[in-house]
């Protein structure tokens, strides 16, 4: 089976990752595990959150309340029989920022990558890149265009170090940071044709698009409709990947609640929405599954 997305933009840092992820956002907290072949679903456990405890931001503190976000944190964990001293840290969307690149004749040195990532973006990222914690990997030749293309995901380091000082003060060790949709993505096995998948969190939406079954765009749009988040992204990939026609439309984490959004969108783009796999587990759970690596497709 190939790597997932997580997996590969994370196994340049780390080559093996902690069987148990916690995933926060504004609204709850998320814990999932799996057993040691990955191929099985160990514990999930999700309660929400006060308002106002967990604000995402990249440019501002997130935690507003630490005591009672830890203390929900540790009565999660037990909930979930969490043993053991290290766990994956999934951050909210809105604390990061993913970048595509475009390098001719990309060092094989990773500090010089690293160097390259960091001066690139420095004119572009709202945040100090210097400083912030950056995940990359090199996707490969640029389709149609000398060069090869690089996924970079970072976010500011303050950011970061908040969440992680949550868990420190638990003796857990956050062992890796994956944004949300990043995690959700590693289940995700793009099927031929191309295809649009929406991750719909607690205070944005995600657009990805998948062209040759290659990740080549992605958008965080806040405080917009399903098709409105969307439809600048279709735009995009029609006049600048000048793709041919989507084929596929992918979601994670719609409910009843939306159905009405998803009947527009299929309307409006002629395309049916699909569930990312495994279906027969809640969308909640997905991030945070996905970010350990779940096999699911060797789930019955």
């Amino acid at each position: 089976m190939s790597k997932g997305l997580a997996e590969k933009i994370t196994d340049v840092f780390k080559s093996q990752v902690p069987l148990f992820a916690c995933e926060l956002t504004s609204r709850h907290i998320i814990v999932a595990g799996v057993d040691r072949s990955r191929s099985g679903i160990k514990a999930t456990a999700a309660s929400e959150l006060s308002a106002g405890l967990i604000s995402t931001s990249y440019s501002e503190a997130n935690i507003r309340n630490s005591e009672l976000v830890r203390s929900s944190i540790k009565e999660l964990l037990a909930q979930a029989r969490f043993a053991g001293s290290e766990i994956v840290l999934v951050l909210p969307d809105d604390t990061s920022r993913i970048a595509f690149l475009t390098a001719e004749n990309p060092s094989k040195n990773p500090d010089e990558q690293r160097t390259f990532i960091r001066w690139k973006l420095k004119k572009t990222i709202p945040f100090d890149v210097d400083s912030a914690q950056i995940a990359y990997r090199i996707l490969g030749p640029q389709g149609g265009g000398a060069g090869v293309e690089i996924l970079v995901a970072l976010s500011p380091r303050a950011i970061v170090e908040e969440y992680e000082n949550l868990f420190d003060s638990l003796d857990i060790h956050a062992g890796m940071v994956v944004p949300s949709t990043l995690a959700a993505l590693n289940l995700f096995r793009a099927p031929a044709g191309d295809s649009l998948v929406l991750k719909i969190g607690s205070d944005c939406v995600t657009t990805t698009v998948f062209k040759d079954q290659r990740i080549q765009f992605y958008r965080r749009v806040t405080e917009a409709s399903l098709y409105d988040a969307s439809y600048p992204t279709v735009m995009y990939y029609q006049d600048k990947l000048e793709g041919t026609g989507l084929q596929n439309l992918f979601v994670c984490g719609y409910n009843a609640d939306i159905r009405s959004a998803l009947s527009e969108l299929q309307e409006k783009l002629g395309l049916s929405p699909q569930r990312i796999g495994p279906i027969n587990v809640a969308d909640i759970f997905k991030p945070a599954l996905g970010s350990v690596h779940l096999a699911w497709q060797n789930l019955i």
